[in-house]
């Protein structure tokens, strides 16, 4: 399920600035993109009210008018969605600025589209009807940990009014005008925060490579997010103040970001949206427990691909097969596993056998999992969750 027109290689439009504590900057960034802002955050992933106060200062003094728009305890409904873009409409506002973790950035892509387009969140993203939409009010990101590259890439997931469940939607209109990622915002983190969001993005960009739509800019992009949390995360959970590690795990779901942007996310991803909509599980939880079960399932279709992800995770495979190769590249991330003391088990997280069925359902579901390097039955999805359980 490619995103960008299938004759489309590689684009990434997004501008991105990349540096640790440079909140009192943020203002200067934002005036050349718009001079009457709305902050959008949910309540539960307002966080580290400092540096918060540090950015809105900043912005304050360099354009008009700056907004925040709090009213969303958590994922938004469909009908909040709609307030939230009225809101945007009627305060004039030329800039949207997304301020969290996974659903206020997700949030804030949908209401800057919805806020530029006279449709409601149901037509647009449940009913899909065949729209003409405008580009959408300029967007910046501000991403407080990162969140697998989808800061950073046209997706996001929305959530059905009567029932909750999650659907997916893309849209190259999503990506964001800018991702300003600054470490120092992530400091309340602590080293199991690291530890789940770290593994989150490992998963992230094996999808991405074992996507059909992956390319050699992608896999390029990919592999060295993975080189770089291979380094980095050790040291980051172990020394969870230190912002250079940190920064290094922000530019890793950077590069995961631009990757999956063309290429896909994949059956670990479908998995785990599934599971943290109908489980406590959460996003990232899912991505790390899941991930080596499915590593084990694409093996033998995907044996060249592990080959590369073995190479980034510094596995000797000299004088072996290919196979014995992309074996290493699943010991590889088990060793990780090992290493961190993370758990593996869906049961370990009190997900129930009984939740295994409607999980699988929802994850077939997806659109992207078109993108996998073989067809994969319902049962097979089940298969897979029996065997992570």
């Amino acid at each position: 399920m490619p995103i960008l027109p299938d004759w489309i290689n590689f684009s990434f439009p997004t501008k991105i600035h990349f540096e640790v504590d440079c909140g009192f900057k943020m203002g200067n960034f934002v005036k050349n993109i718009g001079n009457r802002a709305v902050i959008l955050s949910t309540q539960s992933e307002l966080e580290n009210m400092d540096e918060f106060s540090i950015i809105k200062t900043s912005l304050e003094k360099h354009i008009d008018g700056v907004i925040l728009y709090d009213n969303i305890e958590k994922e938004p409904t469909l009908k909040e969605l709609d307030t939230a873009a009225y809101f945007a409409r009627i305060s004039n506002a030329n800039c949207i600025i997304g301020y969290g973790s996974y659903e206020s950035l997700n949030m804030a892509k949908l209401v800057a589209l919805l806020a530029n387009n006279d449709a409601f969140a149901e037509d647009v993203f449940i009913l899909k009807k065949n729209l003409r939409l405008k580009k959408p009010i300029p967007l910046i990101l501000i991403p407080t940990h990162p969140v697998m590259g989808l800061e950073c890439s046209p997706t996001a997931t929305v959530y059905m009014d009567d029932d909750r469940t999650v659907r997916y939607y893309s849209n190259e209109f999503l990506f964001p005008e800018m991702v300003i990622a600054d470490a120092k915002i992530s400091s309340f983190m602590t080293s199991a925060d690291v530890a789940k969001v770290g593994v989150g993005i490992l998963a992230a960009a094996v999808d991405s490579i074992l996507s059909k739509y992956s390319n050699e800019l992608t896999n390029s992009s990919s592999l060295r997010a993975i080189e770089i949390i291979y380094k980095n995360l050790v040291p980051a959970i172990r020394d969870p103040k230190n912002l250079q590690y940190k920064n290094a795990i922000f530019g890793a779901s950077l590069l995961v970001g631009m990757s999956h942007s063309s290429s896909s996310l994949g059956l670990c991803y479908a998995l785990s949206l599934a599971a943290s909509n109908l489980t406590n599980l959460d996003v990232f939880q899912a991505m790390s427990i899941l991930l080596p079960h499915v590593m084990e399932y694409n093996l033998t279709s995907s044996a060249g691909k592990y080959v590369m992800i073995a190479k980034a995770l510094d596995e000797d495979i000299t004088n072996i097969s290919v196979i014995e190769a992309a074996i290493k590249a699943v010991e590889g991330i088990r060793k990780i596993y090992i290493e961190l003391k993370i758990p593996q088990r869906l049961s370990e997280y009190e997900v129930r056998k009984i939740d295994l069925p409607g999980i699988a359902s929802l994850a077939s579901s997806f659109p992207f999992l078109d993108s996998l390097p073989r067809e994969l039955p319902k049962n097979e999805i089940e298969t897979i969750l029996v065997a992570a359980f």
